[in-house]
């Protein structure tokens, strides 16, 4: 079926855009719930104007967001946790617990579907997670989990895992930029040359031994 979305549905369509959908999903889901109508002519003469109004809204959402990624930027969510043997963690950190940590930095609550965390974290480290501040801006936080109680505690620990990173990165750097002289290769005219010049230096120094031992006095 054929609808014009009256409001934006995540992962289905924006405000006034055309899309054909499932015939079961239009009536079961996005009719009834006034999120979209029949694409009859007059519903297509307000698309245009529906359009306008999103990309309005739009673009104030992503102003909103660029100013949130302003206050996250250059601080890592710090998650302190108990940790177990070999820095398994006694239970894990999900995206509710990184949106709690990114709400607390932005002074405002942050919902936990924007977190973009595809499995809960179950070890110590650090972790690049994406957050959906809007359709068009999804930067990335660094998400330290180290544990709670580290002897010099935890924003120090974090501090070095992060240090510990960095000098890693600056390394893999440095090896990239180093030059690999590659071994000449020699061509199979040079080979078989080189091969020929031996055994001729091999021929004639067995004939200058063999012109020493005749040139040699009886005993």
């Amino acid at each position: 079926m054929k609808v014009v979305f009256l409001e934006t549905v995540e992962g289905s369509g924006s405000m006034g855009e055309v899309r054909t959908v499932a015939n079961g999903y239009a009536r079961n889901y996005l009719l009834p719930r006034g999120f979209a109508a029949p694409a009859t002519p007059q519903v297509l003469a307000r698309a245009e104007r529906l359009r306008e109004i999103e990309e309005d809204r739009q673009r104030l959402e992503d102003e909103r967001a660029h100013e949130l990624v302003g206050r996250l930027e250059g601080k890592p969510l710090v998650m302190a946790v108990r940790v177990g043997e070999q820095g398994r963690l006694y239970g894990s950190v999900t995206n509710v617990d990184v949106a709690q940590k990114a709400g607390e930095i932005l002074g405002e609550e942050l919902d936990r579907r924007r977190v973009l965390l595809p499995e809960a974290i179950r070890h110590v480290g650090v972790y690049s997670v994406g957050l959906r501040l809007s359709r068009s801006v999804q930067p990335q936080v660094q998400v330290v989990v180290v544990d709670a109680a580290a002897p010099e505690g935890a924003e120090a620990a974090a501090e070095a895992l992060l240090r510990s990173l960095e000098e890693q990165a600056a390394l893999a750097a440095t090896k990239v930029r180093t030059p690999v002289v590659p071994v000449e290769e020699k061509s199979l005219a040079d080979q078989i040359a080189a091969g020929e010049s031996e055994s001729g230096n091999s021929a004639s120094a067995e004939d200058s031994t063999s012109a020493d031992e005749d040139d040699a006095p009886a005993s």
